[in-house]
């Protein structure tokens, strides 16, 4: 498979670029800033130039690509410009590519942005409003919504809906990329938007079984 990663060099995506490098897939990683191109390289994808509010320079990154990855994130300094407008125009534009398969790196309480804490709040509408363009857009997606990140060492276990604890969950990046390599391929997780922690169930089988159901 031919992946578009945006937001590669972000710690998450560095995990998710060496996850899917491994099992044999084709990683473009787009980041920002040349100096970054080779930390994706080093990881075992092919880094490439791309900035998100500047949708003229996505087509070419598009072209040949199977599958979109969406994990960028502008740190707080511009959150609509990257996290809600830039993703809105690349989700737009894999349409436009014929591109049918997208997956959103979201976040806990982007279903309830007034819900989530006070310094969050503009990150949480940006995210809620490009989350909602994507259910919208006609393309076949996943939505992953994590609780807080650590970089703890990896579980591969988590848990989803209904199971979790908001004020004391946590989950390690690399599992959120473990989720997110997964829902790539797993049909359960078609047209599903969902939230996950650290939990008991292996990844594998928390997808096959909680989301089926």
């Amino acid at each position: 498979m031919n992946i578009l990663l945006a937001g590669a060099n972000g710690t998450t995506a560095r995990h998710l670029v060496k996850r899917l490098a491994k099992a044999g897939h084709h990683v473009r990683g787009a980041v920002r800033k040349p100096e970054q191109i080779q930390t994706v390289n080093e990881l075992g994808g092919e880094g490439v130039l791309m900035d998100l509010t500047q949708p003229e320079t996505f087509a070419q990154n598009l072209d040949g690509i199977d599958a979109v990855v969406f994990a960028a994130g502008s740190g707080g300094e511009a959150v609509e410009a990257v996290d809600r407008d830039g993703a809105i125009s690349l989700i737009d534009a894999s349409k436009a590519a014929n591109i049918d398969r997208f997956v959103m790196l979201s976040s806990i309480f982007a279903d309830r942005p007034d819900d989530g804490p006070d310094s969050l709040k503009p990150y949480l509408h940006a995210k809620h409003d490009a989350d909602e363009h994507l259910k919208s857009a006609g393309l076949n997606y996943t939505i992953v919504r994590p609780v807080a990140l650590t970089d703890d060492a990896p579980t591969g276990k988590i848990k989803t809906d209904g199971q979790i604890n908001y004020a004391e969950d946590k989950i390690p990046r690399a599992d959120v990329a473990h989720v997110l390599e997964d829902a790539l391929y797993r049909s359960e997780t078609d047209g599903k938007v969902f939230e996950i922690a650290s939990g008991e169930a292996l990844v594998d089988q928390a997808l096959r079984e909680q989301l089926a159901a």
